[in-house]
């Protein structure tokens, strides 16, 4: 059996600090891990302490939501070039990057409230929402470069979802923190009140900037150690996405279809509990956001270290979509506490997405990986931009049990376009349902 350079090096280079062995990656793994802790809690601080900002800065709740949208609507496109750009810079550059941009958008968020006074009510809410947007133009991209970055260490490795998992935690752990504990930390201060909480949301921003460049250095240093060359960096070339896998589409559009099923339930989780329990169920606490943020966070990287061991990707996908039905249909159509529900979609909110967001660089060239999951992120924003307005409308006009019927009908779409991806990847070589250690990367020239 022959050895790759890497081992052979890793044979002659016996210190537990050099690159190939599984400290230096775990370390990676620990910092990359804190590189959108800091934008996910900055992203939902605003919802913790939402009544104290509209009062303060003289806002409606549509003028609130803007400050939501400014985030969300630019990143349809942006996060796609920003895929792009971290294949044609180099995952370390366009980290810095988006990450910069984040960082400063924060600060400038955190400073608003302090031109109240100076400036005006109606000129401070226009420096809140330019912050917000400049955040949302690094926060999406820096999320598509993490996962870059976890693909680059750990794609010939037999923890990649594991690793994906772990990432996933974390990011779900900045955002649990700013829903549940924001408001408290505006507690913390009766003078700042809600001003420490974005503060604090634009500290955690700083130490996401300093996880970026803590990674550019263990990563260069990699680099000259192993004497490995840095990533091929791509032209820009929109028309090589044509080209990708065929798997590739069918990930990205049961990806967009599952978190539509989901993401916007964990929006409503607690107008919909208060609404349909309104005497039982009345403290945030109790909802079914948090249980389900939780469950993820826990589950997440045991699951992904599950699916290293098993493979079997699609099949788990499946498995995934298909447990959500019935949790929704419990919600919708009987008194059962929402408990149980919640915990069914958290174990489905762990699996699938350890199963499909690792399941890229297997099927696309490493150059490519970036490109490919802005593109991927890129189609998710939009399809949860359609399905949130959808949702509110079905509220709106047939109230909260259609619109669990509606997320248990989205989750049948993504059911059988997980049949699809089994049948296409078993013609395709079974890639996605091979355990970790024996799959190659596919370097074909595109």
């Amino acid at each position: 059996m022959g050895y790759s350079e890497e081992q052979v090096l890793e044979e002659n280079n016996p210190h537990v600090c050099y690159p190939t062995r599984h400290l230096y990656r775990y370390l990676l793994l620990f910092v990359i891990s804190f590189i959108c802790f800091g934008t996910y809690f900055t992203y939902d601080e605003i919802a913790s302490v939402q009544m104290l900002l509209q009062e303060d800065f003289d806002i409606t709740a549509s003028q609130y939501g803007l400050l939501y949208s400014l985030y969300s609507i630019p990143n349809i496109l942006l996060v796609f070039l920003g895929g792009v750009l971290g294949d044609k810079l180099g995952l370390r550059l366009a980290g810095l990057i988006f990450v910069s941009l984040s960082f400063a958008g924060s600060i400038i968020v955190a400073l608003s409230p302090f031109l109240i006074h100076s400036i005006g009510r109606k000129g401070a809410y226009i420096i809140l929402a330019s912050g917000r947007f400049i955040f949302g133009m690094g926060a999406e991209s820096l999320n598509v470069t993490q996962s870059a970055m976890i693909a680059r260490w750990f794609f010939d490795t037999k923890d990649m979802a594991m690793a994906f998992g772990i990432v996933l935690s974390m990011s779900r752990l900045g955002d649990f923190l700013a829903l549940n504990l924001g408001g408290k930390i505006a507690l913390l201060h009766t003078g700042l009140n809600y001003r420490l909480t974005l503060i604090v949301g634009a500290c955690l921003c700083g130490l996401s900037f300093f996880c970026v460049f803590i990674y550019s250095v263990l990563d260069k240093l990699a680099e000259r150690m192993i004497y490995r060359p840095p990533l091929p960096k791509e032209t820009i070339n929109f028309k090589a996405v044509k080209h990708f896998d065929p798997r590739f589409w069918l990930i990205s559009s049961t990806i967009v279809i599952y978190y539509s099923a989901v993401m916007p339930f964990v929006a409503i989780g607690a107008q919909f509990t208060s609404y349909t329990w309104p005497n039982k169920y009345s403290s945030n606490f109790i909802t079914p956001t948090p249980v389900i943020i939780l469950s993820s966070m826990i589950l997440s990287p045991i699951l992904g270290k599950f699916l290293d061991t098993v493979g079997k990707r699609p099949y788990f996908v499946v498995i995934g979509c298909l447990a959500i039905v019935p949790a929704y249909f419990l919600l919708a159509f009987t008194d059962l506490i929402p408990y149980i529900s919640a915990v069914i979609i958290g174990i489905s909110f762990s699996l699938v997405p350890s199963a499909l967001w690792p399941s890229i660089p297997l099927i696309i060239p490493e150059a490519s990986t970036g490109t490919a999951y802005g593109l991927m992120t890129s189609i998710q924003n939009f399809g949860l931009a359609l399905v949130n307005f959808l949702v509110n409308l079905i509220i709106q006009y047939q109230g909260y049990r259609w619109a669990m019927v509606f997320f248990a009908c989205i989750a049948c779409v993504g059911l059988l376009l997980g049949e699809l991806l089994i049948i296409f990847d078993y013609n395709l070589g079974k890639q996605l349902c091979k355990t970790k250690s024996p799959i190659r990367r596919i370097d074909e020239k595109i």
